[in-house]
């Protein structure tokens, strides 16, 4: 479905729009350059940008519970995650690559 612009009756055309250093997709008016999001493109850039937020390296240290080791999320995985008391974590260790993945 194409969008028009409600300003100047023209047809919007793809554009690459530069925020915090981000390139987001948007429909840009040839015309008078009014940009818009459509719902799908803000999801996109929702996702991106939630992205670049988690982007930095987490260096966390085990902490002892009883027998068992344990880490704590910070509070920015937790949120865009969406972890709870019910969440489930499963826990994928490597041995051979010294990795252990976490999928919820």
């Amino acid at each position: 479905m194409k969008e028009i612009c409600s300003e100047c009756k023209k047809e919007m055309k793809n554009a690459l729009i530069e925020y915090k250093g981000l390139k987001l997709e948007a429909l840009q008016c040839p015309k008078c350059k009014r940009k818009i999001f459509t719902e799908e493109l803000t999801m996109k850039v929702i996702s991106k940008l939630e992205a670049t937020r988690l982007k930095e390296e987490y260096i966390k240290k085990p902490i002892k519970i009883g027998h068992s080791w344990g880490i704590t999320f910070p509070k920015d995985i937790v949120d865009v995650f969406g972890f709870d008391n019910k969440s489930e974590i499963k826990v994928l260790p490597n041995i051979e690559k010294k990795i252990i993945e976490l999928k919820l």
